[in-house]
């Protein structure tokens, strides 16, 4: 992008990280060098740097290297010697395009010591040799600055809007700019031009770009593309007409010369897919630009011939065909029944459920609904696209032939989810399977065992599921009984308690797994991987979730959800709540259907989880608005509903709502706990007695029936129990077992309890030990306690244990609000010493003001000390 593509108006949120990167560069050197594309905020990032350097008392002079003040302009200003104490740091924004001249007399500013510089320059620039000088001496720091993550796009859009944005809106405006921040503003403002940006309800929705994309924002996508040449043109519509394309294609191969131009120039990016290389527009905002400016016959002509292309090379991926389908048609040309067919399904399983639709009636053989072949695959089209009195409508047509076979077992489980998630009706879809059941007789029951067993699981009677245990042990491996029953069997045994039985199961059936068609095996994959992180933790399951998972669509847009909330359980039991808030952003976006392992009400709900963890509790707590209003538009899912309060009661706990919290776990623990879930009960239980309720969890735990459970639920009845005798000893042994699994938080938490244990008996030996073990857990995942975990100054938690005496000294100071020159004055050093002193200390504590560093360090400020802050 042109380097004249700047916005002064930005809101400035969502780059602490960087600011503080900033800071700390500066301390240990001279200062810093921001380098990244143009439009990801360099320049917003510098000035926002250098007004806190201001602030700080630092004397700040501005250059540009596009133009403004002058080197020469200022040399009476820097060439003057500081005065005692005076801190000077130089701000070069544009600093390639600054002269010769210019560049070594801010060298020699640097070299001298007569001041700190931060400059900014675009990546691929070429800047002058005294510019790179600075870094490559490392007299100041290089600082690549990237786009926004999600959680970053998602903190500019609250600030800009005022207000929460829904998860599927965030996820838009992600993909069209990849977290540009100029970009973002762009397509923010376009949105709002547009109308179509507007609150609903307690949300901020948009339902994305639709239409020929005109105005500024197509003149602004005609600046990224730049000048093309004539081939460099053709390259560029065809990607944007197909979204991406493999680099070894004939038509691509034949504009080779044409695509490392792009790729040089950064309007091509290259990723790789296992031995394939793949181009896209580097900024996707280009593609529907492209698309809607380009004349019909262009675009007919182009998609032709990628579609020609494609079919030559053989067609090897599996979404090919759907791709030459889909291409032809728009081109206006009608493929023959077997290729709509096979497109269809490919639509169904990336869930694009128009598309699906639309082949489906292609067809000419759906409308009637007299063909299982053709008719079920529209259902799913239908209920897809949320039309779920018109699925009902089509399933219902479909003949009852009474024969015994995987399509009617199919359409039978497709019009239960239907009924379930679609019309709220579990009742009406209980009577269906078990009239299904008695027609077919006692030889064919086991069809629709699959059906049988997910009304039973959705209707909360978890036990009848495990009646027909042994009549789906005896299945053939490969039968398509066992593919449908099998999950939802295992699952139901994980959620009563019985992990081992869970995990036993299907790993007898492991060796079939590639005789099982995709929905199948993804099903099973996603309950092994659930009873393996309840069994192991993180530990057990991360070869698992990082390994192949025999599943070869991961372009399944229900693959991609269920690894993105697995992965995010791991993470958040690991520690790592920021990676799991980033996948569950991506999950809470997922448009298809809700199934019996997730909904998106379910899916919002960890990720204000997973939020609160992350220490942003407001966005926790709107979010969880935005659960509910999604739940409320569901079907009352007992195992869901309990799961969603579990979360709600972990972000009460971190807002420091203990008791809400405590109320809403023992609710939970009580309802599961009637329905035999034991699982979910005795994380109730847990939450409860980490929060002070030890006591009165282990009466109720008593009081539970079940198998005695495994793994992680044997160490949090352990936790529970130790919590309630205050046994020391056991806290401390319970926080070795959590460590073992790379539960950390847990384990950080318990050996703090632990601490506060030894303490109150007078152990004070064991209570240092337990400190130093609570001290490195946390620092082994970065983090700290939870606050009802947090020790008081007295059983602090060794974190001063880590300050040397003189930062311990500086730091005790600046938590009673002594300023940098009256600590400077009483310690006889500078305030640059004072300085970094105060900077290493916060980076150790992890804490960013000075409220925080009395808080750490156990000082506690008067009300006019807060009024003053």
């Amino acid at each position: 992008m042109r380097s004249d593509i700047r916005r002064a108006d930005r809101p400035f949120v969502g780059r602490e990280t960087q600011l503080k990167a900033i800071e700390v560069a500066t301390c240990r050197t001279n200062g810093a060098l921001l380098i990244g594309d143009s439009g990801v905020g360099k320049s917003s990032l510098l000035r926002a740097a250098l007004d806190r350097a201001a602030r700080s008392g630092a004397t700040v002079t501005q250059l540009n290297g596009a133009g403004g003040p002058t080197y020469g302009a200022l040399t009476e200003q820097l060439d003057r010697h500081p005065g005692p104490g005076e801190r000077r740091v130089v701000g070069v924004d544009d600093a390639h395009l600054v002269d010769p001249h210019t560049a070594a007399r801010l060298y020699g500013l640097v070299c001298d010591g007569r001041a700190s510089i931060l400059a900014a320059i675009p990546a691929r620039a070429q800047a002058p040799d005294a510019i790179n000088r600075l870094w490559v001496e490392k007299l100041i720091e290089r600082l690549e600055i990237g786009a926004f993550d999600r959680s970053d796009v998602a903190k500019v859009l609250t600030a800009r809007l005022g207000g929460h944005v829904a998860a599927d809106t965030l996820e838009r405006f992600w993909e069209l700019t990849l977290g540009n921040a100029f970009m973002l503003q762009e397509l923010t403002d376009h949105a709002l031009a547009e109308g179509r940006l507007r609150r609903v309800g307690d949300s901020w929705q948009w339902p994305g770009l639709t239409g020929k994309l005109d105005g500024r924002l197509a003149d602004l996508a005609q600046l990224l593309l730049g000048e093309l040449a004539p081939d460099e043109c053709e390259l560029v519509d065809m990607v944007a007409l197909a979204g991406s394309l493999e680099a070894d294609l004939p038509v691509v191969a034949e504009l080779s010369d044409a695509a490392e131009a792009l790729n040089r120039r950064g309007i091509l990016v290259v990723e790789r897919e296992n031995l394939r290389l793949r181009l896209r527009l580097a900024h996707p905002i280009c593609g529907p630009a492209t698309v809607s400016s380009l004349p019909v016959l262009t675009a007919r002509r182009l998609r032709l011939r990628i579609a020609d292309a494609i079919e030559r090379t053989g067609a090897r991926r599996r979404d090919d065909m759907a791709r030459i389908v889909a291409l032809r048609l728009d081109a206006g040309r009608i493929p023959d029944g077997a290729q709509l067919r096979t497109a269809a399904r490919t639509a169904l399983r990336r869930q694009d459920f128009t598309l699906a639709e639309r082949l489906c009636r292609l067809t000419g053989a759906a409308d009637d609904g007299t063909t299982l072949a053709v008719a079920l695959p529209l259902g799913q089209a239908l209920a897809g696209q949320h039309r779920h009195l018109e699925a009902e409508t089509l399933f219902a047509r479909l003949p009852n032939t009474g024969a015994v076979s995987a399509e009617s077992a199919a359409a039978l489980r497709d019009r239960v989810l239907n009924l379930v998630f679609g019309l709220q009706r579990i009742a009406d879809a209980e009577a269906i399977v078990d009239e299904a059941v008695a027609a077919v007789g006692a030889d064919g029951h086991g069809t629709f065992l699959g059906a049988w067993a997910l009304v039973r699981l959705l209707a909360d009677r978890l036990d009848d599921v495990l009646v027909f245990s042994e009549a789906v042990s005896a299945q053939p491996p490969d039968s398509f009984v066992a593919q449908q029953a099998l999950p939802v069997l295992a699952f139901a045994r994980n959620e009563l308690g019985d992990t081992d039985g869970a995990l036993t199961l299907l790993r007898n059936f492991h060796p079939a797994l590639d005789t099982w068609d995709d929905e199948a095996r993804l099903l099973h994959r996603v309950v092994l991987a659930r009873a393996v992180l309840q069994a192991g933790g993180p530990a057990a399951a991360a070869d698992l979730l990082d390994g192949p998972w025999d599943y070869e669509a991961e372009d399944d847009p229900r693959y991609r959800l269920h690894i993105a909330l697995l992965k995010a359980q791991s993470y958040r039991s690991s520690g790592r709540p920021a990676e799991a808030v980033d996948l569950l952003r991506q999950a809470a976006a997922h448009q298809g259907p809700g199934d019996w392992l997730t909904t998106k009400a379910w899916t919002l709900a960890q990720l204000a989880g997973a939020l609160a963890e992350a220490g942003e509790n407001t966005e926790a707590m709107r979010t969880l608005v935005e659960a509910r209003s999604a739940h409320e538009s569901t079907v009352p899912y007992s195992l869901v509903s309990d799961a969603m309060a579990m979360e709600r009661a972990l972000v009460l706990a971190h807002v420091g709502d203990h008791a809400g919290a405590v109320r809403q776990a023992l609710k939970v623990a009580d309802s599961a706990g009637a329905a035999g879930r034991r699982t979910q009960a005795l994380s109730a239980l847990h939450l409860a007695a980490r929060l002070g309720t030890a006591a009165e969890a282990v009466d109720r735990l008593s009081g539970m029936s079940g198998p005695a459970g495994s793994g992680f639920a044997v160490l949090q009845e352990s936790h529970i129990r130790a919590l309630a005798a205050n046994d020391g000893d056991a806290l401390a042994a319970v926080s070795v077992r959590f460590a073992a699994l790379e539960l950390l938080p847990l384990a950080a938490e318990a050996s703090a309890q632990a601490c506060r244990a030894q303490q109150a008996a007078g152990r004070h030996r064991k209570s240092r030990a337990a400190r130093a073990a609570s001290r490195n857990l946390l620092a082994r995942y970065d983090s700290a306690l939870p606050g009802w975990a947090v020790l008081g100054p007295s059983q602090d938690c060794g974190f001063r244990a880590e300050l040397t005496n003189r930062e311990l000294e500086v730091a005790a100071l600046a938590a009673a609000r002594l300023s940098n020159r009256e600590i400077a004055d009483r310690l006889v050093v500078s305030v640059r010493t004072v300085e970094n002193h105060l900077h290493r200390a916060y980076g150790k504590l992890g804490v960013a003001t000075r409220a925080e560093l009395a808080h750490h360090l156990g000082f506690h400020s008067t009300s006019s000390d807060r009024e003053s802050l």
